[in-house]
């Protein structure tokens, strides 16, 4: 007795891989870093310019305080996120964005200063100066600070002070202070081990005390 004909069975569709599969329909305004980050892999441009507006300006400062030359650091900016699109396959999710980003900016910066050979400078410590523009000598920057004249000179002094702090002092305290990256981050960003971070972070910050009198 010949067997009755099976229904063809339907192919079963491919799963989508995890890290698109997970993506949620969230407005991209509300997104955290890493989400914007893992829509940039997928091939979304308008997800990639949030986090250039939510990091240019951080990104900057650090370069200014590192570097000192405003030419020098308008373009290694945009090379900075060039690079960052460029090698948007190579972030690993969950990873700390900010974390990836400042490890290209800071490896940018330390090319930059070999070749010019010089040390980097203007930096600041626990002033507020988020978002103060840091070209310039420490008056001029001390000025768009504030108008307060004591903060000025208090300003002035301490940026003056970290630029006789040897390099890996100044370098911790900028991730530190400014940048408010933890000792985890900043262990992966330079490589370094955290208990070593926190002794430059405390002599650094001894010294500079006593250069500024305080």
């Amino acid at each position: 007795m010949a067997r009755s004909a099976q229904p063809a069975k339907k192919p079963k569709s491919a799963p989508k891989p995890p890290e698109v599969q997970d993506l949620q329909p969230v407005a991209l305004g509300r997104a955290s870093d890493e989400e914007l980050m893992r829509r940039t892999q997928s091939g979304d441009k308008q997800a990639f310019s949030l986090l250039y507006e939510r990091y240019s300006s951080s990104v900057l400062s650090y370069l200014y305080r590192m570097l000192g030359s405003v030419e020098d650091v308008e373009a290694i900016g945009q090379e900075v996120f060039l690079r960052a699109f460029r090698f948007a396959p190579t972030y690993r999710y969950p990873q700390k964005f900010s974390t990836w980003l400042f490890t290209i900016t800071r490896n940018l910066a330390i090319n930059n200063a070999r070749r010019r050979k010089r040390s980097p400078v203007k930096n600041a410590t626990e002033l507020n100066l988020e978002g103060i523009e840091m070209s310039g000598d420490a008056r001029q920057v001390a000025l768009r600070a504030t108008d307060d004249l004591e903060k000025q000179e208090q300003i002035a002094k301490v940026l003056d002070a970290l630029d006789d702090l040897p390099e890996d002092q100044k370098e911790v305290i900028v991730l530190g202070v400014f940048q408010d990256l933890s000792y985890a981050q900043m262990e992966e960003i330079t490589g370094t081990k955290a208990v070593t971070l926190r002794s430059r972070m405390f002599h650094g910050l001894k010294k500079l005390a006593k250069m500024i009198g305080g």
